[in-house]
């Protein structure tokens, strides 16, 4: 779905990056320890790194930065000169009800046969903590001197928002 991936086999396990896109960042002087780790904790998304250029992260979006109307349109176009039948795979991140009517109603009328799977974005995210050396992902490309301001104590939370069970925006109820 995205630029990095998990593979398992007897040794363990270990991160696979796209040799594209390590190839295109390094002719581009971007690839280093910093841009590894922004990957990683990114989930292999470029769209939240600020130095890379426009053109690359177009080129290397990933599944769910696609829009589905544009994945129905494309798929619509291919229909016409495949013989039976084709599975589309709709990625979505952020579905909601309307899109997600929005999309199939999309399919039907444009006159596809199948949709296959679809596939959505977490509605929460495990937290990347912590990268090989114990820094903080995210990290900036300059190393700055000034130690960071540690709170001596905790204020508890006020604010902490409670489940009701009308509140359409509950990630618990949905």
């Amino acid at each position: 779905f995205g630029n990095l991936s998990v593979k398992s086999n007897l040794s363990g396990e270990f991160t696979v990056i796209n040799a594209y896109l390590v190839r295109d960042l390094k002719r581009l002087g971007l690839w280093d320890d910093v841009m590894v780790m922004d990957l990683k904790h990114f989930d292999g998304s470029l769209r939240p790194i600020d130095r890379v250029p426009q053109d690359i992260k177009a080129l290397y979006a990933t599944a769910f930065e696609v829009e589905p109307a544009w994945l129905v349109e494309a798929a619509a176009r291919r229909q016409k000169w495949i013989d039976q039948a084709q599975s589309l795979n709709i990625y979505m991140a952020g579905a909601s009800g309307k899109k997600l009517d929005d999309t199939y109603k999309l399919a039907w009328l444009r006159g596809l046969k199948t949709t296959y799977y679809l596939r959505t974005t977490s509605a929460t995210q495990a937290e990347k903590s912590t990268g090989r050396t114990g820094q903080l992902n995210a990290v900036s490309v300059t190393p700055t001197d000034t130690p960071m301001a540690v709170s001596a104590a905790a204020e508890p939370a006020t604010d902490v928002k409670f489940c009701a069970i009308d509140d359409p925006g509950c990630e618990a109820c949905q």
